[in-house]
């Protein structure tokens, strides 16, 4: 390599470090069209854009990269990290598990394959591995949470809280820990409803999360509704945001370990209402996160518009392919935007987010053509009115639906209880409702 490319090459490198992605990205692709090939600009280019959302691109280029220097060890290293990052753990584990081989010291390499090991479901292999990787670092804390997630995953939550606490200890201000601490905590101390006594440690927990990262919007509103002990009226909007924008890249793989059957149950409700599919009508999928429904919308719909707070569930919903649009925004005000322009309007588990749901509904309606269809799932409650549990999701008794929906003017209401998943081994009640806008 030439003094001039080199320098070149450092230069983009210099701006990546510091976070300055579109100018690194300009400056890595003027050296590749003079370089095609160019192996180190290829790997860089691929973890930057990997870096700044862009997960296909970013393996794309990787994977040149490596099939030209396959015996590089940081190129190697980077697309294990890539592919656990999304979720092609069959393929990160062999190379994870090579790496930890031919540098058994390196600690890094054992966290990662315990990483790997934990989205593949085996994690007695992966608490081991994890273990190893902390013996070797203990003052990382990349380490100590890949051994609190393989831990919390095996069901071990005491043990799991323990290294949280340690990940903490390292980096007081990385949320991601403060957040599985806390739900680590509500499994161990949940008794069904908010209490501010039987909750203590939780409760110490969100506290110290607010105080660490001040402003955190999951934080702060679980602590809000943990020391009122009374539900707010929904989820602020930066909260949801924030939850799904790092739950993005696991999402697909989690929601098919919970047995998840609210789409299933949705497009059952829909067909019952609807029975003939004719891609003739203008449907919105409310919520549509990665696009777990689009696939029983689109023979409906001559549009399909998805619409969802976070972008890194919309780039998700963006590789199915079968949306017309997809649109980053509050699904209220969406809606509210959005006068008599759908046939169909489907929110499945999206309204969890919400406790009181007279204004959504009510919005849902005027959204809605004459003689338009709303359909939705929630959680079943045993309780009166809305109940908000310790995870942040809101669950609805059978008589408040009801009289959201007479509220907002919506006719011809049915109603149905399903089981729509399973969560820590038990199974969890849903409401399945359709209900239509008068002609």
């Amino acid at each position: 390599m030439s003094p001039a490319l080199l320098q070149q090459l450092e230069e983009a490198k210099a701006q990546h470090r510091r976070g300055l992605f579109g100018e690194a990205r300009r400056r890595y692709k003027r050296i590749l069209k003079r370089h095609p090939e160019l192996t180190q600009a290829l790997h860089f280019l691929g973890v930057l854009e990997h870096m700044d959302g862009n997960h296909e691109a970013g393996l794309v280029l990787v994977r040149r990269a490596h099939a030209r220097n396959p015996e590089d060890y940081d190129i190697r290293r980077n697309l294990g990290n890539l592919l656990n990052d999304m979720n092609r753990c069959e393929e990160a584990e062999p190379l994870c598990r090579a790496l930890v081989a031919e540098r058994p010291l390196d600690s890094g390499n054992h966290t990662n394959h315990c990483v790997a090991l934990r989205k593949l479901g085996r994690f007695d292999e992966a608490i081991a591995v994890g273990r190893r990787a902390v013996a070797l670092a203990p003052g990382q804390a990349a380490g100590w949470h890949a051994l609190a997630n393989a831990l919390g995953s095996a069901g071990a939550l005491k043990q799991a809280v323990q290294a949280y606490e340690k990940v903490i200890a390292i980096e007081p201000g990385f949320s991601p820990a403060h957040n599985s601490l806390c739900r680590a905590l509500l499994q161990l101390e949940q008794a069904g409803r908010l209490s501010r006594f039987r909750l203590r440690r939780t409760l110490e927990a969100y506290r110290r999360w607010v105080q660490r990262v001040p402003g955190h919007p999951t934080a702060m509103f679980m602590l809000e509704a943990l020391e009122r002990a009374q539900a707010p009226a929904r989820m602020p909007d930066a909260a949801v945001k924030a939850s799904f924008d790092a739950y993005a890249a696991d999402f697909d793989k989690h929601i098919r370990s919970l047995d998840y059957r609210a789409p299933e149950l949705i497009a059952d409700a829909i067909a019952d209402r609807l029975p003939g599919a004719n891609r003739d009508l203008d449907v919105l999928d409310g919520g549509c996160g990665t696009g777990l429904c689009s696939g029983f919308l689109r023979p409906y719909a001559r549009q399909l518009v998805g619409v969802d707070l976070s972008s890194a569930m919309l780039q998700r919903a963006r590789a199915t392919g079968r949306y017309d649009s997809l649109v980053e925004a509050e699904l209220g005000d969406f809606l509210d935007k959005h006068e008599q322009s759908f046939d169909i309007c489907a929110f499945v588990d999206v309204l969890t987010y919400f406790g009181d749901l007279s204004a959504i509904l009510s919005s849902a309606a005027r959204a809605l053509k004459p003689n338009g269809l709303l359909a939705f799932t929630v959680e079943k409650s045993n309780c009166p009115g809305s109940h908000l549990h310790p995870t942040g999701r809101y669950s609805q008794h059978p008589d408040h639906v009801r009289a959201a929906l007479a509220g907002s003017g919506l006719q011809a209401v049915e109603l149905t209880e399903a089981v729509i998943r399973t969560e820590g081994n038990a199974p969890v009640d849903g409401l399945i409702v359709s209900a239509g806008r008068s002609g």
